[in-house]
């Protein structure tokens, strides 16, 4: 098993090599800024391979996800459509269909858009068209009985405007539709369904690795403030990670002095929706065949709240007035900083020995680790008035299948050899990777504001102070009146 990943990083790296003229080279060395014992590049002199703090071995072998992708392709109800045009429209194109190929990721993407292409004999063209303009142009194919596009991408806060209009299928109505194929993100059509309707579904080939946070830790931090950053790695693998864990480092940070202790930046408007979400919690309670409900009590929320006022109220943390959050934590002066994964990238040349985790649990008893995505994550619909569903059905269900696994995989292993700097980080990256998550309230809320004053919008107004109990009662009351209404069991 350890031979065929050396085989396929070999692989991945005569692909880097091909479109960067270093070839297979050491750029997470970090050698050059003052690196300590503990934060040596993975690689010595001449390319062989040293240990670092943690020893370097590769990270847990994965199944040959290329090969799942290609059997779940398969399985796939067998058409030729004869060379058809097949129209997607989107506010954004650049992960799904990039006209630029110099990464990793928009080179897989080009490819199993071809690969999709020539399997059911049709041309994709990919349409940007910004969402407002997306639903107004639906509504008037809609309304003139003409045809708009065959299939839909839409961020997910958007889903609830659509909805509104009435624009979108139940995509459960589609021919050879399946959404409990493996290739979807489960989470994601419970999260956009309510009553007899599901009205869009995530996948690999929706969603961006950028759309995903984590917390990066600053390993000579933590070591001076006598923690073990190799234990906190541990505590990930073993379902110990949880925010108090994470609390009760920020009080060792705080003796030092100087530091920061959590800082969060392009995600702070949402920081309280992350801290929500991964320490398991719900804003509404959805699914297939249900009517949606607030998921959540001023009681079962009190610990959430209690972790978000001891962070809001900690002198040294900044995770809501901080522009340059992410410089103070190349330059080493942040423990803890709470960010998108595209930020890895601006740290390759950091001051800074980093790590990465995910978010941390609510408890050790919370199921799994969840990373909620945001607002302007794309997910996939079809268009209301389609003459023909099943095409637009098979399609994206082609796209998941032909994406499942192993683009992520390939975004994991580039990260590997050009960005992170220890193997742990490697293993969390993989990791983080596997928990997307979804809320019927970022769905909806946008457009029925009853459903966002009792969820996130509340929570975030709240959060400082830890003063959810004095409006929720009342705000409850109405979001749950309004989804009985809007989203109820009847035809």
């Amino acid at each position: 098993m350890i031979l065929k990943r050396i085989l396929a990083l070999c692989c991945a790296a005569a692909v880097l090599a091909s479109f960067s003229s270093c070839g297979f080279i050491v750029v997470n060395d970090i050698s050059s800024r003052g690196a300590n014992s503990e934060g040596e590049g993975d690689e010595g002199e001449g390319g062989e391979t040293s240990k670092s703090s943690t020893g370097y071995v590769k990270y847990a072998d994965r199944d040959d996800a290329r090969a799942v992708s290609e059997a779940y392709l398969d399985s796939l109800p067998a058409r030729d459509y004869d060379g058809a045009v097949f129209f997607i429209a989107t506010p954004s194109k650049g992960y799904f269909a990039p006209d630029d190929t110099e990464t990793v990721l928009s080179r897989l993407a080009v490819q199993r858009n071809a690969e999709v292409s020539e399997k059911l004999n049709i041309t994709m063209l990919t349409d940007e068209i910004p969402a407002a303009s997306m639903l107004e142009q639906l509504n008037q194919a809609i309304a003139s009985g003409s045809f708009f596009t065959d299939l839909l991408l839409i961020p997910f806060y958007q889903v609830g405007a659509f909805k509104a209009t009435s624009t979108l299928l139940n995509m459960r109505t589609a021919p050879f539709f399946n959404l409990d194929q493996p290739f979807f993100l489960e989470e994601s059509s419970r999260a956009t369904s309510g009553g007899y309707t599901t009205y869009a579904v995530a996948g690999d080939a929706t969603l961006s690795p950028s759309d995903f946070a984590a917390v990066y830790f600053n390993r000579t931090i933590l070591t001076d403030a006598g923690v073990d950053p190799r234990a906190i790695y541990r505590a990930v693998t073993e379902g110990k990670w949880t925010w108090d864990y994470l609390l009760s480092i920020t009080e060792a940070v705080r003796n030092l002095g100087g530091k920061n202790t959590v800082t969060a930046e392009s995600v702070s408007e949402r920081f309280p929706d992350l801290v929500f979400k991964s320490s398991g919690s719900d804003y509404i309670l959805t699914g297939a065949l249900k009517v949606p409900v607030v998921g959540y009590t001023v009681r079962s929320s009190q610990n959430v709240m209690d972790v978000l006022e001891q962070i809001y109220t900690d002198p040294d943390a900044r995770v809501r007035d901080m522009p340059d959050a992410v410089t103070a934590f190349s330059e080493g002066n942040t423990a803890f900083h709470v960010e998108y994964l595209y930020a890895m990238s601006w740290l390759t040349n950091a001051a800074a020995d980093w790590g990465l985790l995910p978010l941390p649990k609510g408890s050790e008893a919370t199921e799994s680790y969840r990373t909620l995505m945001p607002g302007d994550a794309q997910v996939f619909a079809i268009p209301k008035n389609h003459t023909n569903a099943e095409i637009p059905a098979i399609v994206l269900s082609a796209l998941c299948a032909a994406s499942d696994g192993y683009i992520y995989d390939a975004y994991v292993d580039y990260n590997m050899l050009e960005v992170l700097r220890d193997n742990d980080a490697v293993n969390m990256l993989d990791l983080i990777l596997d928990t997307a998550s979804f809320d019927f309230a970022l769905a909806f809320g946008n457009a029925f504001p009853a459903i966002a004053d009792a969820t996130y919008r509340l929570v975030r107004q709240c959060a400082p102070s830890n003063s959810l109990s004095k409006e929720f009662a009342v705000k409850r009351i109405d979001a749950n009146q309004l989804m009985r209404q809007v989203f109820d069991l009847t035809y």
